[in-house]
């Protein structure tokens, strides 16, 4: 079979779609020919079965420039193609299905997210299947809809370094070694990174030796301001020092950064599973995240202590001050079971093997 894949970026530089081009790799084993229509191009393929096709965002194409892009490349490719899988953005799928309807050829669908809006809605109707990680991430209720997890490379994202292993003298704080703690995703305020900061910042200033590490890049120019307010937030907290802004990290970068700290805070409402949380699991990191879509994911033992209720300031700064106190970043046997189940529940290739098999019956 060949498959036309449609996505918003081909780039594998790029600090969060880069993670998707390891997905059709991985599929380009499986089908005889690839095909990625691609609304931006910034790399070009590895695998001599994969082609892409750009729609013109990176030469500047304006709205109607990129949907002539659109169709251009899509009847260029979809004669040569058996079956289309969109990736994420429901209005190509709206956008494919007058074309897809005359070839004949079906639509699959891998989405996850947090809301069921308009355009999800119908772009359910016209798939034949609707590929997720977790029923929280696609939350139209349909028989359409697959839940295969997440794809997370295990080999790349691998437990690979010893935690600090600083005693706490009784009552001094100060004397543990640093424990580094990342804020992953673009600067935005739905990452709320600010509230990460507030609480981080809290538990500094009662004396917990921590770093914060921010990743993530502007996407949205008018995100600029919101830049500068964290900035401005660091400086007049005083923890300059304390608080670094590590920039747009691409995705192949992203084990070091794992490897080099023992917390993660994701910050985010619930939703679909973010894919970071599951690529620090798999890293051996210990996750804190405010998504109780993960109370099913983490271990039944800890999910409670792992998850804090979203905009509660005083509810992570207690539950972080529980895995510091206890040092529970230090325990492998707990470090292994999260990894564990990234391992057996969204390893990407199951993923992949299961994506082929759907789309071959």
């Amino acid at each position: 079979m060949n498959i036309l894949i449609i996505t918003q970026k081909y780039d594998i530089n790029d600090s969060n779609l880069g993670a998707f081009i390891d997905w059709w790799n991985k599929l380009a084993k499986k089908f005889e020919k690839i095909y990625i229509l691609a609304l931006e191009k910034r790399s070009e393929p590895v695998m001599t079965n994969i082609k892409v096709v750009s729609m013109g965002k990176e030469k500047k194409a304006g709205f109607f420039g990129k949907i002539y892009g659109f169709y251009t490349g899509l009847l260029k490719t979809i004669g040569e193609t058996d079956a289309i899988l969109v990736h994420m953005v429901p209005k190509y799928v709206i956008l494919a299905v007058p074309i897809a309807f005359i070839y004949k050829k079906p639509l699959y669908f891998w989405y996850t997210g947090v809301s069921a809006h308009w355009q999800l809605k119908l772009a359910v109707i016209f798939c034949k299947k609707i590929f997720t990680a977790h029923e929280a991430g696609m939350r139209i209720d349909t028989k359409k809809r697959i839940i295969i997890g997440h794809g997370i490379d295990t080999n790349l994202f691998q437990i690979s370094k010893l935690p600090p292993t600083g005693d706490l003298p009784k009552g001094d704080k100060s004397q543990i070694s640093t424990v580094t703690v990342l804020s992953v995703g673009r600067i935005t305020p739905s990452k709320q990174h600010d509230f990460v900061i507030r609480a981080i910042t809290d538990l500094i200033k009662s004396d917990y030796n921590l770093k914060l590490k921010i990743i993530g890049g502007i996407i949205q120019e008018y995100h600029q301001e919101y830049f500068e307010f964290l900035k401005k937030l660091v400086k007049d907290l005083k923890v300059d020092e304390k608080i670094e802004f590590s920039g747009s990290v691409s995705y192949n970068k992203m084990p070091e950064y794992f490897q080099n700290a023992e917390i993660l805070i994701n910050a985010v409402p619930f939703g679909g599973l973010d894919k970071v949380v599951l690529e620090a699991m798999a890293s051996g990191i210990i996750p804190l995240t405010s998504n109780s879509a993960f109370l099913t994911v983490f271990p039944k033992s800890i999910a409670q202590n792992l998850v804090f209720k979203d905009g509660d300031v005083e509810d992570l700064k207690n539950k972080l001050k529980n895995i510091i106190d206890k040092k529970l970043y230090q325990n492998e046997v707990l470090r292994s079971e999260l990894r564990e189940i990234v391992v057996k529940n969204h390893n990407l290739d199951n993923l992949i093997i299961r994506i082929v098999k759907e789309i071959n019956q």
